[in-house]
Order: C-alpha cells, then structure tokens, then sequence
C-alpha cells in the first residue's frame, strides 16, 4: 500500500503536469503566430515570437545594424504607425525542422505590393534570426 502522504504528492503531481501548458510550439505556428500580430498590428504579441538576440541577416551572412528585442520593438512600432493599412498575406511556405520560409507580399505601404522571401530561424519557442531576400 502507498503511503497517504506520497499518494498525495503522486497526485498533485500528476495534476500539475496535466494541467501544464504546453511550452513547445512548432515552427510553423509559431511563424503564423508572428504573421496574424504583425497584421494586426499587435507590437506586444509580435515581440513575444521573437528571442531577444534577434539578428536579421542578409544572404551574404551580414547581420544588421539594429539587433535585439528592443531594435525589433522600435522599428516595428514606427512601420505600424507609418502604414496603418499594412498587411502581409503568405503566397508560399516550406517548413522544414526549425527553419520556416515564407514568401509574402506586403500591403498597404504604397500604391503596389512588396514581396519578400523572409528565412526564418527558430530555437526554443522564439524566432532567433530571420533573413530576407528581396528582389
């Protein structure tokens, strides 16, 4: 027979781990998480996909002058502010392992669409590095 006390304490256990939110996000919904704030303009729930030493490369390797969570929330909360009908809609996307990529075409930042390829690096729930083709 188990003792009352550990019985107890395998219980709440059990309740806990059960009652646990789940922390593991995958790339993909994390990504589409990133996308559904950024349409909505939700600076709050688009800083929280991204990890605070957020570095955006060019393909050459070459990372950008504005690094970080804070360089994220400023540049996005000016964008946001500047264009208030901009929009992303994804045209394709691959998802492979921890890397997503998505083609989308931006909206509402003047008279014609932008389309991008942004290469997206995740680790641990958060996105880590993004790259952008342009062209």
């Amino acid at each position: 027979m188990i003792p009352p006390m550990i019985r107890a304490f395998v219980l709440a256990a059990a309740l806990a781990v059960q009652a646990a939110p789940s922390a593991a996000i995958t790339p993909e919904a994390l990504i589409q998480n990133q996308v559904d704030a950024y349409n909505a303009h939700d600076l709050e729930a688009f800083s929280a996909c991204y990890g605070e030493a957020i570095e955006f490369r060019t393909m050459d390797g070459k990372v950008g002058p504005e690094k970080g969570l804070a360089a994220l929330r400023k540049g996005y909360a000016d964008l946001f502010k500047r264009f208030p009908k901009l929009k992303v809609k994804i045209l394709k996307r691959i998802s492979q392992g921890a890397f997503v990529i998505d083609q989308e075409q931006a909206e509402g930042m003047g008279p014609n669409p932008v389309t991008v390829t942004a290469i997206y690096e995740t680790a641990q729930g958060k996105i880590v590095r993004v790259w952008f083709i342009e062209g």
